[in-house]
C-alpha cells in the first residue's frame, strides 16, 4: 500500500543543472514568438470600424498576454507582469492601474481562501472527512465513488486551489484505497480493476465541485469581476444558490454514469472500509486544531451564506478566519509564506482582472456584441444560449488554463448572450459555473488534471472518452435543468 503521505515527485522539468542545451532554448523561442507575434501583428492591424484605436491597442495587449499564458514560456504571473509592464509602454494602461490591481475585495477573497486551505490540510481535517466517508459508503465500489465525492462538496468551499484538493487530500486516499484493493498504477491489467473508476470520480467530483461556489476555484472571482464590469452583480450566495440544485444533480450522476463509462472490475470492496478505519486509528482522536479549523470552517459558511444580511462581505469574513487561524496558533504567519500559490494568485488574477477590465471600459466588449450579436438576431434565445454556451465550453480543447479561458473569452461570450436578450445573471452564471465544468474534457484543461491524470491509472484515450461523455450530461443538466431552477430563484 502506497503511504497516505507520500511527496509529489518532482516536475518533469525539473533539473539540477544550471546548464541548459541550446535545443532545449530553441524549443522555448516560439513560447515567445507566439504572443509577442499575435501582439504586434493586432497592434497594426487597421482598427475595426466604430472601435476606438485604444480599445483596439488594448486588445492587442490583452490578446498577447492571453498567448503568453496559453504558450507558457514563464509561469502565468510572470507574463502578467510582463504584459501589464506593455500596456504601461505603449500607454494602454497606466502604472496606478498596475499598482492597485492586486486590491480588489475579490483578489484578497481568493488568497484568503487559500490560507484557510492550507489549515484544512494541515491540520488533517481534510484528511479525516474522506476517511470518514469512505469508513461510511466504502463496502461497494459505487459507495466508494460517493465518498470521494461527498468529500470534494464538504471541502471544496474553503480551498479555492482546486490542484490543492487534488494533490492533498483526494488523490493520497484515492491510491491508497486502490492499492489495497489490488489496482495498481504500473500494472496494467489491475488498474481497470477500481483504479481507474476511483480516480475519475474525484477527478469529475473535483471539476463539478469548483463551478459551484466561487471560493472552489481560484478563477471564479475572475469570472465575478468580469460579470460585474458589465454591469451584473454576483454575490457568494447567488452563485451557490444558483449552482445548488444543478451542482448536486451533476455530483449525483458521477459515480453512478462513470461506472458505465469506466466500469470497475470489482463491485464490493469491504477491504476499503477497514483501510478507512486503520487510518483512523491511526490518526488517533480528533485534535483540538481540528476542532477549531472544523467550527471557524462553519463560521466561514455561515458568514458567506448571510454575510449580507450581516452586513459582513464575503473577504472580510474570509479575514476574520485568517485571523483566528493565526490567532489560535491552527496557522502560523510561515504557513501562510510558504502558501506560495496564494501569493502567486495575487499577482496573476489581480492583473488580468486589470487588462480584461479595461477592454470594457474602452468598449471593446459592447462594440463586440453589437457587431457579432447581429449575426444572431433572429435565432430564438434559448438557441443563442446553447450555441454560445456549446462553443464556450468545447473550445476548450485548446486552452490549456481555466484563467486564460476565462479571461478570453467571457467578456466577449457574456456580451453576445446578453445582445440576444438572454437575462444578464443567467448568462453570467451559467457561463461562470461551464468555466470550471470545460475542465473534465481533456487531462490539461484545469489545474487538477495533471494531477489526477498523473497518477497513471488511467489512459488518455480513456480520460478523453470519459471527459466528452460526462460533458454532454453536464451541458444537459446546465441548460436545461439550470435555467428551470433559475426560473424559479426568479432569475428567468
Amino acid at each position: 500500500m502506497a503511504p497516505l503521505h507520500a511527496k509529489a515527485s518532482p516536475p518533469a522539468n525539473s533539473s539540477t543543472s544550471n546548464s541548459t542545451p541550446p535545443a532545449a532554448h530553441l524549443g522555448t523561442v516560439w513560447k515567445f514568438a507566439v504572443p509577442v507575434g499575435l501582439g504586434v501583428v493586432l497592434w497594426f492591424l487597421p482598427v475595426p470600424d466604430g472601435l476606438p484605436v485604444k480599445a483596439w491597442h488594448m486588445f492587442a495587449v490583452f490578446v498577447g498576454t492571453i498567448a503568453g499564458i496559453m504558450t507558457a514560456p514563464l509561469p502565468m504571473s510572470a507574463v502578467a507582469i510582463i504584459g501589464a509592464t506593455v500596456g504601461v509602454l505603449v500607454g494602454v494602461v497606466s502604472f496606478a492601474d498596475v499598482t492597485r490591481s492586486t486590491g480588489t475585495d475579490l483578489v484578497w477573497l481568493v488568497m484568503l481562501a487559500f490560507f484557510i486551505s492550507r489549515g484544512v490540510i494541515k491540520t488533517g481535517l481534510g484528511r479525516r472527512i474522506a476517511l470518514l466517508f469512505m469508513r461510511l459508503l466504502g463496502k461497494r465500489t459505487l459507495g466508494l465513488g460517493y465518498g470521494l465525492v461527498l468529500t470534494e462538496l464538504v471541502i471544496s468551499p474553503a480551498m479555492p486551489s482546486i490542484t490543492a484538493r487534488a494533490g492533498g487530500v483526494m488523490l493520497p486516499i484515492t491510491r491508497a484505497i486502490a492499492e489495497v484493493l489490488g489496482s495498481h498504477a504500473e500494472d496494467p491489467a489491475s488498474r481497470g480493476k477500481v483504479g481507474s473508476y476511483l480516480i475519475l470520480c474525484a477527478f469529475h467530483a473535483n471539476v463539478i465541485t469548483a463551478s459551484m461556489f466561487i471560493t472552489a476555484m481560484a478563477g471564479n472571482p475572475l469570472v465575478v469581476k468580469l460579470a460585474a464590469d458589465q454591469g451584473v452583480k454576483i454575490s457568494w450566495l447567488d452563485w451557490a444558490l444558483a449552482a445548488s440544485v444543478p451542482g448536486l444533480l451533476c455530483l449525483a450522476i458521477i459515480p453512478f454514469a462513470l461506472q458505465m463509462i469506466a466500469p470497475p472490475q470489482i463491485r464490493r470492496t469491504p477491504d476499503a472500509t477497514d483501510l478507512a478505519q486503520r487510518e483512523l486509528s491511526a490518526m488517533g482522536s480528533i485534535s483540538t486544531n481540528e476542532i477549531i479549523m472544523a467550527l471557524i470552517f462553519l463560521g466561514l459558511l455561515v458568514l458567506w451564506v448571510f454575510g449580507e444580511a450581516l452586513g459582513v462581505g464575503a473577504t472580510f469574513a474570509a479575514a476574520l478566519g485568517v485571523a483566528l487561524l493565526l490567532i489560535t496558533g491552527v496557522l502560523t504567519w510561515q504557513d501562510a509564506l510558504n502558501e506560495k500559490a496564494a501569493w502567486d494568485t495575487l499577482i496573476w488574477i489581480g492583473l488580468l482582472i486589470m487588462l480584461a477590465s479595461k477592454l470594457n471600459e474602452y468598449g471593446m466588449v459592447a462594440w463586440f456584441g453589437k457587431t457579432f450579436g447581429v449575426h444572431l438576431q433572429g435565432l430564438p434565445r434559448l438557441a443563442v444560449y446553447m450555441l454560445v454556451a456549446a462553443i464556450y465550453v468545447y473550445i476548450h480543447y485548446f486552452f490549456a488554463s481555466a484563467t486564460a479561458h476565462v479571461s478570453a473569452l467571457f467578456p466577449l461570450s457574456l456580451a453576445l448572450m446578453v445582445s440576444a436578450d438572454v437575462p444578464p445573471f443567467v448568462a453570467a452564471v451559467a457561463l461562470g459555473i461551464l468555466s470550471s465544468v470545460n475542465g473534465c474534457l481533456t487531462q490539461y484543461g484545469i489545474g487538477s488534471g495533471p494531477v489526477m491524470f498523473g497518477a497513471g491509472y488511467v489512459s488518455q484515450g480513456q480520460w478523453w472518452k470519459a471527459g466528452f461523455l460526462m460533458s454532454i450530461i453536464y451541458m444537459v443538466v446546465w441548460l436545461v435543468v439550470g435555467p428551470l431552477w433559475w426560473k424559479l430563484l426568479g432569475h428567468v
